[in-house]
């Protein structure tokens, strides 16, 4: 065992989750060794030639042979710097970050003048969730190499995860100043401007990006987005096609792929996007999961091939999908027949929800770990007995039984909510006093720039919650102590807390509690998902009218029950607050007359 590092053991404790969620610090590749430009490396050609052969295996995907390859020269020359600057980078593709800070630091100490370090340190810390430290790490690597080919655009991202969009907008608008023909810095502005809220804008950068560059895949599939966002779903998908035709790598044109089936699915052409939205599920795609499943997998084109089986259904992506998904076991039960079965693995906290929904189906929670930079999924329950022939993702059922607007069933709901914590939840309340109990909730446990624009500001809840002969009660997980003294403050208006509930934890419970309630009003997660799933009454409140759950539609097939309020365009909260308080208060005077 090296001094330094017990490798093995840190294989063990599995990849460690990137706490800034955005986008950008999720796929932006870890920076490189240059090892031609280090006078260290230079004056040693062994060390040399060690360090390109086990860089060469990380590159390949090989992180743990070529991390083995790097702790043998640690041990023999622990303060060379860039033996600890590989070693910091193979622990950072083997998802070890924390202790890749460590190997990197380390490097720094040893050779503060290497501007390539102060790059890893700020790639790395950004992942961290470190923003103001990638932020200064960044500044100083642009200091020292004012010219290194990708400097700004890597700074801006950063900037943009902190919600400094005009810094980082000024520092792209200098250096495409100094370099007008650069399309990566007008594709980063166009980026740029899209994650501050105005797609419109961004429209136009991405487009002078493809124009310096012709088949520029990036961009395009940059301008697809920001398209369909803008509501031009056709424009969207030329350029989705022009990103895959150009895609410079196969993981480029997978994620591609992948935003082509999701706008496929947003122009309503169902059986043609749910073909593609396969694409999720090849290991190209940066956050496809691995599924470890001992049976022949089924990939939904033909459901006849079902009867007679025992299907394993395998819940994936989050709780929201996993909901949505669930749509489809009554088809699938259906499908397998009475001399089939239907089994179905799910999130730990869903399984009482669904036993109950699906009683002749046997249900078990699935098992995620995180390796090498992958999510393995696997259901040991549900194969011991070894009777499984077949086994599918959730999303695969869409493809065999959703794929035209015709196969959505009319009645609301297809889950069932346990009716004794339906009427617990009702009789408590009933105690709050007269009106209709209205739940509400307005964002999501994790809030970063990228993902704010999801949601709206809970300042902008005003004409809802001022709103007279309501009663509100609170569904949103997490810390809101802020928030709820807040509209009791400048509102006016208390915000009940339920009792009896984790609201983060107890799922079941959710549902129930969502059902118990007259109306939900929030954001498309997981509450308004399992509260819309049980039959509930829930109205949507979206940043965009656009969107692959709505199928080409105003409101959702999903849940037929529920209502979609949005503004005239992107992220017009204000439009759409004013379209939902307009109808919430018919809704406020019906009930009343129905109660009088």
């Amino acid at each position: 065992m090296s001094m330094l590092l017990d490798l093995d053991a840190e294989l063990a404790k599995g990849v460690e989750d990137i706490i800034n969620p955005s986008q950008d610090a999720r796929t932006t590749a870890i920076p490189g060794l240059d090892l031609d430009a280090s006078p260290a490396v230079k004056a040693d050609p062994k060390i040399a030639a060690r360090l390109r052969r086990s860089m060469s295996l990380v590159d390949e995907g090989k992180a743990a042979e070529g991390a083995r390859l790097v702790l043998k020269l640690l041990d023999s020359h622990p303060d060379h710097p860039v033996v600890n600057q590989a070693m910091g980078m193979a622990l950072e593709h083997l998802g070890r970050l924390s202790k890749a800070l460590e190997f990197y630091e380390r490097s720094l100490q040893r050779d503060p003048a290497n501007p390539e370090i102060y790059k890893s340190l700020g790639v790395l810390a950004s992942k961290l969730g470190l923003l103001p430290t990638a932020e200064k790490f960044m500044r100083i690597y642009l200091r020292m190499t004012p010219n290194a080919k990708g400097g700004a655009v890597q700074l801006a991202s950063i900037l943009r995860d902190q919600s400094k969009f005009e810094d980082a907008i000024e520092l792209l608008r200098q250096a495409i100043y100094g370099d007008p023909e650069n399309a990566d810095l007008w594709n980063a502005m166009g980026t740029t401007v899209m994650e501050s809220g105005d797609a419109a804008e961004a429209i136009t950068f991405h487009a002078e990006a493809l124009r310096l560059r012709p088949g520029y895949a990036r961009a395009a599939h940059n301008l697809a987005h920001a398209l369909e966002l803008t509501g031009d779903v056709e424009g969207a998908l030329e350029h989705f096609k022009t990103a895959i035709d150009n895609a410079e790598a196969e993981p480029d044109r997978i994620i591609s792929t992948h935003g082509y089936s999701h706008t496929l699915l947003s122009a309503g052409r169902l059986a043609e996007g749910w073909d593609l939205y396969r694409a999720r599920l090849n290991m190209h795609y940066r956050f496809a999961t691995n599924f470890l499943i001992p049976a022949r997998p089924w990939d939904g084109a033909d459901p006849a091939q079902l009867k007679g089986k025992t299907l394993v259904v395998v819940g994936e992506q989050g709780i929201g999908d996993e909901v949505l998904f669930a749509s489809t076991f009554h088809d699938a039960q259906k499908a397998v027949g009475p001399e089939g079965e239907l089994r179905i693995a799910c999130e730990k906290r869903m399984v009482p929800l669904l036993q109950r929904s699906f009683p002749k189906a046997i249900v078990e929670r699935h098992y995620t770990v995180e390796r090498e930079g992958r999510q393995h999924r696997h259901a040991p329950d549900l194969f011991k007995d070894g009777k499984a022939n077949l086994w599918t993702p959730a999303g695969n059922l869409c493809r065999a039984f959703r794929s035209s607007t015709d196969d959505f069933p009319d009645e609301p709901g297809f889950l069932t909510a346990d009716p004794a914590r339906v009427a617990a939840f009702s009789k408590q309340l009933a105690a709050l006093g007269s009106g209709p109990k209205v739940g509400v909730l307005w964002k999501s446990l994790k809030m970063n720039a990228a993902r704010s624009k999801h949601f709206a500001p809970f300042e902008m809840w005003k004409p809802i919650l001022k709103t007279p002969g309501a009663v509100f009660i609170n569904l949103q997980y997490g810390d809101v102590d802020e928030e709820l003294a807040d509209a009791e403050a400048r509102f006016g208006v208390k915000i009940h807390q339920p009792q009896d509930i984790d609201l983060k934890d107890d799922l079941d419970g959710v549902a129930a509690l969502g059902k118990a309630c007259d109306l939900v009003l929030g954001p498309m997660n997981a509450t308004t998902n399992l509260t819309a799933s049980v039959g509930g009454q829930v109205w949507f409140i979206r940043p965009i009218a656009v969107s692959w759950t709505l199928l080409g539609r105003d409101q959702m097939l999903w849940y037929p029950q529920t209502r979609t309020f949005t503004g005239n365009r992107y992220r017009d909260w204000a439009g759409g607050m004013k379209n939902m308080a307009e109808a919430f208060e018919g809704f406020v005077k019906a009930h009343k007359a129905e109660a009088a």
